[in-house]
């Protein structure tokens, strides 16, 4: 496993916490960081980019309720293993999610078969930190 590296744009329309989110996110999803991985402490992570504690904390619970990572008190937080199917909820939330990224491209003119060549891509393999072919 590589060290986590995270990256902070401040030029980025992209509230700080979303992009670390992402930027851990992505690290897992590409498999450099394995279930039961730690991560930094949030004072740590926070230090380390120079954001406040909460920014980090906020990326933490997000990754926490999409369900990368787990938080525990007092010992931190580590990556989580993938489900091994979505519960009601979860499905019906990511269905609702699904659903507005769709309408968010048909409205962008992002055609059917666009859409589809993009999904195979994601699923079909590893990508780079920012989302390129790796």
């Amino acid at each position: 496993m590589r060290a986590l590296t995270v990256r902070v744009d401040w030029d980025h329309g992209e509230p700080v916490y979303e992009q670390i989110a992402t930027q851990i996110r992505s690290r897992i999803t590409a498999g450099d960081l394995r279930p039961g991985a730690p991560l930094p402490s949030v004072r740590t992570l926070a230090s380390d980019l120079g954001v406040n504690l909460n920014t980090v904390a906020r990326a933490y619970r997000v990754l926490e309720e999409q369900g990368f990572l787990r938080i525990r008190d007092r010992s931190g937080a580590e990556v989580a293993p993938p489900a091994e199917s979505p519960n009601a909820a979860a499905r019906r939330r990511l269905r609702g999610e699904l659903g507005s990224v769709l309408a968010r491209m048909k409205q962008a003119g992002v055609s059917a078969e666009d859409v589809r060549l993009m999904v195979e891509r994601e699923l079909a393999g590893p990508r780079g930190p920012a989302g390129e072919e790796a």
